[in-house]
């Protein structure tokens, strides 16, 4: 993930226009949008192609996007919005919510739309441009966690709380992987899962 400074970011791209949302159909237009772009990518991610996964007509999906980087923006930005209320008072308890919100996230395409999104801002500078700002405000909000961890003396000196980040998105994707798409756990296994991964963290970079 790309690095902002600024939260604002998050609403670049995103805004819809036309007529008032309608929450259920937006919903499920962004899960398609999350299927197809994990499935296939940016070369393989378009409106049309996201309105004849959602069944959904063209005109609605038009109504609310202007553009694929519109909805790949609104997409990425959904997915991620709950990083931003994770504060449970202690390190642990935020990476373990970190880690199960990211293991989610991940099994729902196998962690199809973190490896697309690695090659295609690499090989795609205007969709960099467009989607790194908001990629680089959701990684701020992962790194935050971090910084109250290390205000609250539960961190290291010394520690750098993006590396920190990387290595828990890291074993969360490898193990999504490995999972395969379209195979689930269950909400008590993930934040099993999720916790063990935060303890192993902490034994490296806690105080």
């Amino acid at each position: 993930m790309q690095r902002a400074s600024d939260d604002s970011a998050l609403s670049i791209g995103t805004r819809p226009r036309g007529r008032p949302r309608n929450p259920d159909v937006e919903a499920r237009i962004l899960a398609a949008a999350a299927q197809v772009y994990g499935a296939g990518g940016w070369a393989g991610f378009s409106l049309d192609a996201v309105s004849r996964a959602a069944g959904i007509g063209k005109s609605t999906l038009y109504a609310r996007w202007t553009s694929g980087e519109d909805l790949l923006c609104a997409m990425i930005q959904q997915r991620w919005q709950a990083v931003a209320t994770i504060d449970n008072g202690s390190l642990r308890g935020d990476l373990t919510a970190f880690g199960s919100l990211v293991l989610t996230r991940y099994l729902e395409t196998g962690g199809g739309i973190a490896r697309h999104v690695r090659r295609d801002l690499a090989g795609h500078p205007e969709l960099a441009a467009r989607i790194g700002p908001v990629l680089g405000a959701l990684t701020e909000q992962a790194i935050a966690i971090l910084r109250r961890g290390r205000a609250r003396g539960e961190l290291r000196e010394g520690v750098s709380p993006a590396l920190a980040s990387d290595m828990l998105l890291a074993a969360m994707e490898t193990h999504a992987g490995r999972i395969g798409p379209g195979e689930t756990m269950s909400e008590h296994a993930i934040a099993t899962y999720a916790a063990r991964v935060a303890d192993l963290l902490i034994g490296g970079i806690g105080t």
